[in-house]
């Protein structure tokens, strides 16, 4: 399965706070938006963007998602 791999998702985007999140959550695979103001709240890097998306540096992104791919087990082509 592609997944979270083959459409925009919130791990692409500016908001999704890795850095404002507990490791072991950001390790499964959530984080924080920068824009939901929910105390502990996280969303999965496997969301679907929402319209406020702001796209990440593509640099930044392909480490991320590398990164995540090998917290999960799972390699994005």
């Amino acid at each position: 399965s592609e997944g979270w791999c083959a459409m925009t998702t919130c791990i692409e985007c500016t908001h999704w706070n890795t850095k404002g999140t507990d490791r072991a959550m950001v390790r499964l695979g959530f984080a924080a938006c920068a824009l939901k103001k929910l105390t502990g709240h996280t969303v999965s890097a496997e969301a679907q963007a929402c319209e406020r998306f702001a796209p990440l540096e593509a640099k930044a992104a392909a480490a991320r998602r590398e990164w995540l791919g090998k917290q999960l087990g799972e390699a994005c082509q």
